[in-house]
């Protein structure tokens, strides 16, 4: 709501309900993701041709991209010029949030498929709190840079940025060997 209300000049409910779009797109495109990489999954492991733990692999890969890459491209339109319509840039914002929620068939399913079912839980919680931890610094860091700049492209162009390291590294070192039974 902060971002439609300094940019666009709108109230505190109008800036609300601009913000409600995008948490449905993600809750939708974080099932359809899981759905979809299931029957992938389902698949390959009934074709005995191929390489199951490859094919996962592959899968956690496609899924983990589409939700970094696909948010790093609007966002760096988002950074490159403020639409002056808020409708636009919600409908950016909106397939940021459901770009990004491909994340439970990515990343969100990989670590915890390498613990094994005994370790799943300790793993999640283990690095969930990094996760929060940095999220939560992130948020700070975010509004300090705001209160300096005063500028929004900066932050979508810094987030975009990050999207972009991060999927690289994932698409690069991930792989979907167990490691724990």
């Amino acid at each position: 709501p902060t971002f439609y209300a300094e940019q666009y000049g709108l109230n505190v409910k109008e800036s609300a309900l601009f913000s409600v779009l995008p948490a449905v797109c993600g809750g939708l495109g974080g099932l359809a993701a899981g759905s979809v990489a299931d029957k992938l999954l389902k698949n390959i492991e009934q074709d005995p041709d191929k390489d199951f733990e490859t094919s996962r692999t592959t899968v956690r890969k496609i899924f983990q991209g589409i939700a970094l890459y696909g948010p790093a491209v609007t966002l760096f339109i988002l950074a490159s010029h403020i639409p002056e319509q808020p409708w636009v840039a919600q409908a950016l914002l909106t397939g940021t949030v459901g770009l990004q929620a491909f994340n439970a068939a990515g990343y969100g399913a990989a670590n915890q498929e390498k613990a094994g079912e005994k370790w799943t839980g300790l793993l999640y919680a283990l690095t969930s709190l990094p996760g929060v931890m940095v999220g939560s610094f992130g948020v700070y860091v975010t509004g300090q840079l705001l209160d300096l700049t005063h500028d929004w492209s900066k932050i979508y162009a810094l987030t975009a940025t990050i999207n972009v390291i991060g999927a690289t590294a994932f698409v690069t070192l991930y792989d979907g060997k167990k490691e724990f039974d």
